[in-house]
């Protein structure tokens, strides 16, 4: 005797795997620094910032923070800090979305300018 599968979990199953397949799941997105690493002490005054973004479904850029301070919008996965003194100095980047909205991913790296 075998077992039947009622039909409205059968087309529950499959319509979660259309949803998937079509990437209509909202996906988090993530941010990370790759560079300048954490602990790092960095020649300046010039620091480039290198990031590894996922927007996921929301995100379109990442508003980045020098020291608490913010400093701008990203959209790629380079920026340059001109200028930063000497000493010590925490960048963190939260990814956002298109009207500024920032989302829970972020990251972020403390390291010395010499």
């Amino acid at each position: 005797m075998t077992k039947q599968v009622p039909l409205t979990y059968t087309l529950f199953v499959l319509l979660v795997l259309f949803v998937f397949s079509k990437g209509w799941a909202q996906s988090a997105g993530s941010v990370v620094i790759t560079s300048p690493t954490e602990g790092a002490t960095v020649p300046g005054p010039i620091i480039e910032l290198a990031l590894k973004v996922d927007k996921g479904n929301r995100g379109d850029g990442v508003h980045l923070y020098v020291d608490g301070r913010f400093e701008a919008v990203v959209k790629g996965d380079r920026y340059l800090f001109k200028g930063l003194p000497a000493g010590s100095h925490r960048i963190d980047a939260k990814l956002a979305t298109r009207k500024h909205e920032e989302l829970g991913p972020s990251a972020s790296v403390t390291f010395k300018v010499e």
